[in-house]
């Protein structure tokens, strides 16, 4: 089973980048989620740490490894589910993942400056959008 997530926590590695054999990007990415709890002297500590297996695909995947590294918080958007596997003991074991839709860099702890992607040229114009809304430059952004 499984149920689409939100996780709010910190990078365990940086991403690791690799491509199918059919050539899509895939990124994996390791990261933790725990429960802050400030102590009588005043310290913050992590409890119930939960680790999870995180897969980006295509070019957020691409986009992933370039951004992020182990130590950011991140938020990540996707669907979880839980993995069976064999250790190499040969203990079965079980992972928590999740196929990531977003991820991103949490903008509570840090502040970033963007690249903005340029669409490619065969996207549609405003003429070709009946949606599309004209901005006036005097009118305010809201």
């Amino acid at each position: 089973m499984s149920t689409n997530v939100t996780l709010t926590g910190t990078l365990g590695q940086d991403p690791e980048l690799r491509f199918t054999s059919a050539g899509k990007a895939v990124a994996s990415l390791s990261v933790v989620t725990s429960k802050s709890v400030k102590t009588d002297s005043g310290a913050w500590e992590n409890h119930e740490e939960t680790w999870w297996r995180v897969t980006a695909w295509e070019k957020l995947a691409e986009n992933v490894v370039e951004s992020l590294k182990k130590g950011d918080p991140v938020i990540v958007v996707g669907r979880s589910f839980m993995e069976s596997y064999v250790g190499k003991d040969g203990a079965e074991r079980q992972s928590l993942k999740v196929n990531a839709f977003n991820v991103g860099l949490d903008l509570k702890r840090r502040t970033v400056s963007v690249n903005r992607i340029v669409k490619d040229s065969g996207s549609p114009s405003m003429e070709d959008d009946p949606w599309a809304t004209p901005v006036q430059e005097d009118a305010p952004p809201f």
